[in-house]
């Protein structure tokens, strides 16, 4: 049986990042981090508008970390450098085993940019 369920915005409707680092090599945007000790899982639904810049690349990953020094991508569906696709809303679920979770937002390609959200669930652990 599933845990209560308690609504989560990570990227409210609609965010905007532009820009890519030095050399092109990607440009990491990530929401602050939220203690999710009492959850084991976040159900999210994701979107993803059209990319704009040269040859743009994007990517969402949700991470987890026991100290928020030290990121590890979380186990799961969609977790890792997932794109929905160009107006597209797709689900990722992601598995949390450890007290700290965020989403890292990565953009490549020269001058890109992108909007996009991600607002779900979090699903509180059964003792």
């Amino acid at each position: 049986m599933a845990g209560e369920l308690t609504p989560l915005v990570l990227l409210p409707r609609y965010s905007t990042f532009v820009g890519t680092s030095t050399g092109g090599a990607g440009k990491e945007y990530v929401t602050i981090a939220m203690d999710v000790t009492e959850f084991e899982r976040a159900i999210l639904n994701c979107w993803r508008g059209k990319l704009l810049g040269t040859s743009p690349t994007f990517g969402l990953t949700f991470q987890e970390s026991s100290d928020q020094q030290t990121w590890s991508t979380c186990a799961g569906t969609n977790v890792s450098a997932y794109d929905p696709g160009e107006e597209t809303e797709g689900q990722a679920s992601a598995t949390i085993s450890k007290q700290w979770f965020r989403v890292k937002v990565v953009l490549g390609g020269t001058a890109p940019a992108a909007t996009c959200w991600a607002v779900g669930f979090l699903e509180r652990r059964l003792s």
